[in-house]
């Protein structure tokens, strides 16, 4: 789903009969990082946990199972494989206070307040 249009205004994309560029809502570095800490079987129950907060409020049930071959002392033959529980509970206040302790605690903005510093000559250390 596209988030934002940019209007070109020269170049090889309004050359070429390209008038605007949108913005895709795809992955980025971080985003990858996001989900690929999630996805491990370590972290797999707070992601039961994100989505069973996800849009409702504490109460819901957050629930994940995982398979894994029972370990055995034979060699060879067929193997058991159980089914384990994560987690299986009803989400609490709690839960949404670590959620954003641990994973939203930098989503905030960085602001400079009303009156930012001044950067006149556009120098990347700052000066007036």
């Amino acid at each position: 789903m596209p988030i934002a249009t940019a209007t070109v205004k020269g170049g090889f994309w309004e050359t070429n009969g390209v008038p605007s560029l949108l913005s895709i809502d795809g992955t980025n570095s971080t985003r990858d990082e996001v989900q690929y800490s999630l996805g491990r079987r370590q972290l797999l129950d707070q992601r039961a946990i994100i989505a069973a907060l996800n849009g409702v409020a504490p109460g819901a049930l957050a629930s994940k199972a995982v398979t894994r071959i029972v370990a055995d002392a034979e060699l060879g033959g067929k193997r058991v494989v159980e089914s384990v529980n994560l987690i299986n509970r009803v989400t609490t206040a709690a839960d949404v206070t670590n959620i954003t302790n641990t994973l939203l605690r930098r989503a905030d903005l960085i602001t400079f307040g009303p009156n930012p510093p001044i950067n006149k000559d556009q120098n990347p250390l700052g000066t007036r």
